[in-house]
């Protein structure tokens, strides 16, 4: 198989992500939007901003990666087609350097849990409590994106580290 099959497997997956993400934020929003025409609570009320604040974070950040995705994907192929070697090499260079988000990702998300945990243990506060809530949401979506993603870049690094042991021989 052509080597930038790999990365086209690799953009198909961003883009899945990508579709998870947005689809998140859209249902986030309704979410808001239905607590604040029907919830009547305080805790109701204080949950409208912060949701709607995810949900836009995720809708508005996921619109503009899928909106500049097309240019990546050609200016991708346009850098594999001017020199494969090259290419691959940068890709390698590129999956070694993001791969320590990973671990910045999990510890955001266990600080967010700790975080939550205290605070709905120990204040009780409805807005701190509905950030808190709202930070979770942040939280388990970037450990389920991370899921996806630290297996694809495992798989397309085993490729890009196959493709230079091909091109060595």
């Amino acid at each position: 198989m052509n080597f930038y099959r790999h990365t086209q497997n690799w953009f198909s997956g961003e883009l899945f992500e990508g579709k998870l993400i947005l689809f998140s934020g859209v249902a986030i929003i309704i979410i808001a939007l239905l607590t604040w025409k029907y919830g009547s609570t305080p805790n109701a009320k204080s949950l409208i901003i912060p949701l709607l604040f995810v949900g836009l974070l995720f809708s508005i950040g996921t619109g503009f990666m899928m909106l500049n995705y097309p240019k990546r994907m050609a200016a991708s192929e346009q850098a594999y087609k001017e020199s494969p070697r090259a290419f691959v090499l940068s890709e390698k260079k590129r999956i070694e350097d993001f791969q320590i988000l990973y671990k910045y990702s999990v510890g955001f998300a266990a600080v967010s849990f700790v975080l939550t945990v205290i605070v709905f243990g120990f204040l009780e506060n409805r807005v701190f409590q509905s950030i808190c809530i709202a930070l979770l949401f942040v939280a388990v979506s970037l450990i389920v994106i991370d899921h996806f993603s630290k297996e694809r870049a495992k798989i397309y690094y085993i490729e890009i580290q196959k493709q230079l042991n091909r091109d060595n021989e």
